[in-house]
């Protein structure tokens, strides 16, 4: 090994600092071959950081406090030299594979080039701390060289570019022999990459000690979350009971929370391979506890939750002995202190070690975690909170078979001295004193919310796989005794597969009338209003369990997931808000449902699944539970039924009950009032008509908001053509007549584009004046005009729709010649509103070849009557009476006006709108004046 780079003469710090520069090159790529042992890669990497530490702090060579400290690390006499003799041995085995390989030219490079990385690791070492590992002898960086351009002849020029750069530094800086030089001084390491016959570089992830507090932070988002965590852990443990107790001062820096559970434990090798890897996949791999339970924590993140209760951690783990080493042994496993705030401190995840302690004992098995130091005040609001949580962490109709699983939050230490609360409300809280009569023995046991079976309505059943309902509906405030429900919600674009769902819905009314009895009949006694509302919103909302466990945050007061209240402020005497139902949703596993739970543990992901079990619940609800309920309040005279419509109005303008009184009155007076009767009458109806006026453009204006995005879809195509093609003519414009081939062969094409625009634009006049009579612009006086016509701009309207779910038009051929009087504006708001109806159920229910047919009869001589009919399921008979109300809708989403609307406009032409009777699907008469 032979170099003619001229040695220089170098400050001591510099000189180290140089050598290390040229270890780090082979050091990076030595640490990236995984075909080496991870000891000689982890030898060669903490050498030359420790050579680089060393470089950079600078003084005199002896360490002055007996060790260097890197990254939170702290390396003495006895970690370098240990370092030191690993090197030496890997430099001996590495020179004899080389002797071996005889100038093999196919397998010396890479061989030369570990040889290289740990000679010049080993040498980097020695040139920072001779005293520590023994050598005397003087730096000789040419040696160095001559190693580093033996291990590729391509660094010659790096080195040379090194060496005069550090030569120019220490003359213009002044650098004298305890002038410390990091790293960084010589610039970037590659100048000029990478050596063309290196291997491409390999990024690695290697995780922060820190990022075990930024997980936490992030994934747990608060304490109670935490809480609920651990609690979890201790179910998958089939532990049959576990305990928290508070410790005072519940404030932030002091106090403790201890967790007590009879689970089967962890052993050492437990916590060694699962609980102290982060994101652990073991409870994936196996999905059941030993004694069957499905496992509620897959996330592998319960010591996040540990970390973010308190800054420091005793755990202590009873397991049975791996293997069994004799009946009633048992390991016992404990690590006396766990600080979590060593990791802010520490550089990488692997730097951190605790010392853990191991006895053999004779059980029985158990885990004890006790977390001290805690991060946040637990106040009395935040105990509530937590206490609430977890009575509604167990669903409260969760079957009983299996082993069962108690929580027990003993607050008994806290009172109003130490923490501002008495522990012991909480018991009355939980109904804990009494259980069947008796004194409980856990007095601080957490149970379930009761279920109110003193509900107004209740709704059980199950959907299938398919997405088809089987179940009962119970009227109960009625007395009447439960009615079959069964539904099909076919599934929806965008929408996958979610499982077996079961649902369990306890509907209220929430008068205060209906409020005061739901409380007495649950056994409440005489609560106030207030009070008994109170008790409604405790447990109202729609949760969602699994394995028994309620999946946070749906149910949470301020968890909306079905968006009840949203839809109830748009239509509130038809839908249910979420206050007004305590409801229970259990799904299946991750694999059965693909109901996913987020890493943060904070709900489901909001993937196709999801919104599956959205679409089967407000349907459930849209299609019968709403409007059972709506019809039964209307019967029973809670609810006041809206009709729509100026006829009435109109009758009550016409005073004729005061043309009754009239009758009765002097006869010297009744000219006089005969005036005034019929001047108010007058102007009250002309008030009218410019209200029915109003309202009518209003109408139109909605229903052409109904279907802007067909219109939007259909305009933009033509549109785009135009847009396209003049862009094409512009660009060819300044050499279209040229007699260039190109320019010949533009021309040619000019006439298509032309007549290509022209369609175009035929198209977008053609929407246009479809939606003309939907502009609600005035009306004018009514005109005789053809039937057709606007049937045909109506369906021009859905045109692109009905080609995406393959849906026809039949239109009669009697209708081409009908002709009617009135405005051509109210037909075609009637006809857009049933038209959007029948297409929605058709795509709804996956009927097979929708279809829509428009006939007409004109069998009476003064009137026309046009029948739309679709070939879907039709009307349900039970709610045919209610169709045209404001507000009804059996639309998970609808606003209750379409029908209504398309009533009110046929009216206002002098017709009528009705259902009439049908074999198959539903049918719509529309009757119109011929003159």
């Amino acid at each position: 090994m032979d170099g003619d780079i001229q040695e220089q003469v170098l400050p001591l710090w510099a000189d180290v600092a140089f050598i290390a520069r040229c270890a780090r090159r082979y050091a990076d790529l030595f640490g990236e071959d995984s075909a080496e042992p991870a000891a000689a890669r982890t030898a060669v990497t903490e050498a030359v950081r420790l050579a680089e530490a060393r470089a950079s702090r600078g003084g005199s060579q002896s360490l002055d406090d007996g060790c260097l400290e890197l990254e939170g690390q702290f390396f003495d006499h006895y970690d370098i030299c240990s370092i030191y003799a690993a090197l030496d041995s890997y430099t001996v085995a590495a020179r004899n594979t080389l002797d071996e390989q005889n100038g093999d030219s196919v397998t010396e490079p890479p061989t030369r080039r570990i040889l290289t990385a740990i000679c010049l690791a080993s040498s980097a070492l020695a040139a920072a701390f001779p005293e520590e590992v023994g050598e005397s002898a003087p730096r000789d960086h040419k040696k160095v060289i001559d190693w580093a351009v033996f291990g590729e002849p391509e660094l010659r020029s790096c080195i040379e570019a090194d060496l005069s750069h550090v030569e120019r530094l220490s003359l213009q800086e002044g650098w004298g022999n305890e002038t410390g030089v990091p790293p960084n001084a010589f610039g970037p390491l590659w100048p000029q990459g990478r050596p063309s016959t290196w291997p491409a570089p390999r990024l690695t992830f290697r995780p922060r000690a820190r990022i075990i507090r930024t997980i936490g932070d992030r994934l747990i988002s608060g304490p109670e979350a935490a809480v609920i965590e651990l609690v979890k852990n201790s179910y998958d443990a089939d532990a049959k009971k576990v305990r928290i107790t508070f410790f005072p001062p519940l404030r932030a820096g002091q106090g403790e929370i201890l967790f007590e559970d009879d689970g089967h434990g962890m052993s050492l090798s437990d916590i060694q391979e699962k609980w102290m890897e982060p994101a652990t996949s073991d409870k994936k791999d196996r999905r059941e506890s030993p004694k069957g339970r499905k496992l509620l924590g897959s996330k592998g993140i319960g010591r996040f939750a540990a970390a973010r209760l308190g800054g420091y951690l005793e755990l202590i783990s009873t397991a049975q002995t791996q293997p069994p080493q004799a009946p009633g042994l048992y390991e016992k496993t404990r690590i006396a202190e766990l600080d979590w705030n060593i990791f802010d401190k520490a550089r990488y995840l692997d730097d951190v070690a605790f010392s853990v302690e191991t006895t053999v004992t004779q059980g029985p098995t158990a885990t004890i975690l006790r977390i001290f130091s805690l991060r946040d005040d637990w106040a009395e609001e935040a105990i509530t909170r937590l206490h609430h949580e977890l009575r509604r962490l167990v669903s409260p109709s969760e079957s009983k078979e299996g082993e069962p699983f108690k929580i027990v939050l003993d607050l008994s230490r806290c009172n109003k001295e130490n923490s501002g609360f008495d522990g012991s409300s909480f018991v009355e809280l939980s109904g804990g004193e009494e259980q069947g009569g008796k004194v409980s023995d856990e007095p601080y046991e957490v149970r379930p919310f009761p279920v109110l079976e003193a509900c107004d309505y209740a709704v059980d059943g199950i959907f299938d796989e398919s997405g088809t309902f089987e179940g009962t509906m119970t009227i109960r405030r009625a007395g009447k005794e439960a009615e079959p429900i069964r539904l099909t919600v076919p599934l929806k674009e965008g929408e996958d597969p979610c499982g077996i769902v079961l649902v369990r819905l306890n509907i209220f009314d929430r008068e205060a009338t209906s409020i005061r009895s739901t409380a007495e009949k649950a056994g409440f006694g005489h609560l106030g209003v207030r009070e008994a509302r109170k008790l409604l919103d405790s447990i109202a909302g729609v949760a969602i369990y699994r394995e028994g466990f309620r999946v946070r945050p749906y149910g949470d007061a301020e968890n909306d997931w079905l968006t009840l209240d949203a839809k109830r402020v748009q239509n509130p005497s038809l839908k249910i808000g979420r206050n007004q139902v305590a409801g229970t949703v259990v799904v299946d596993d991750e694999d059965a449902s693909q109901l996913m739970e987020r890493s943060s543990r904070e709900g489901l992901e909001e993937n196709g699944s999801f919104r599956r079990l959205q679409s089967l619940i407000l349907t459930l609800l849209a299609e019968v539970i709403e409007p059972r309920r709506r019809k039964f309040r209307i019967a029973a005279g809670l609810d006041a039924r809206k009709q729509s419509g100026f006829r009435e109005v109109l009758n009550q303008a016409e005073l004729s009950w005061a043309k009754k009184l009239f009758e009765k009155l002097p006869e010297g007076e009744r000219d006089e009032a005969q005036k005034v009767i019929s001047r108010e009458s007058e102007r009250l109806t002309g008030y009218l008509k410019d209200l029915e006026e109003r309202q009518a453009q209003l109408e139109a204006q909605v229903t052409l908001g109904t279907i802007i995005g067909e219109v939007m879809h259909q305009g933009n195509t033509p549109l785009a053509f135009i847009e396209t093609e003049v862009a094409r003519l512009q660009k060819w414009w300044p050499a279209l007549f040229n007699d260039t081939p190109e320019a010949q062969e533009d021309r040619a094409d000019v006439p298509k584009i032309l007549n290509g625009m022209r369609g175009s634009a035929m198209s977008l006049r053609e929407l246009f004046n479809a939606l003309r009579p939907l502009a609600g612009a005035r009306r004018g006086e009514p005109k005789i005009y053809f039937v057709k016509q606007v049937v045909d701009n109506t369906i021009y309207l859905f045109r692109t729709k009905a080609d995406a779910i393959g849906l026809q038009f039949q239109v009669g051929q009697e209708t081409s010649a009908l002709t009617v009087k009135g405005y051509p504006e109210d037909l075609a708001t009637a006809l857009t509103n049933l038209i959007d109806n029948a297409m929605y159920w058709l795509q709804h229910r996956s009927i097979q070849s929708p279809h829509i047919t428009i006939t007409a009869s004109d069998a009476q001589s003064e009137k026309v009557t046009l029948f739309v009919q679709d070939n879907g399921h039709g009307v349900p008979e039970e709610f045919q009476d209610q169709l045209f109300d404001i507000g009804f809708t059996l639309k998970p989403s609808g606003t209750g006006l379409g029908l209504s609307i398309a009533r009110e406009a046929i009216f206002r032409s002098g017709g009528e709108l009705r259902l009439a009777d049908s074999d198959v699907g539903a049918r719509f008469a529309i009757t119109l004046p011929r003159n």
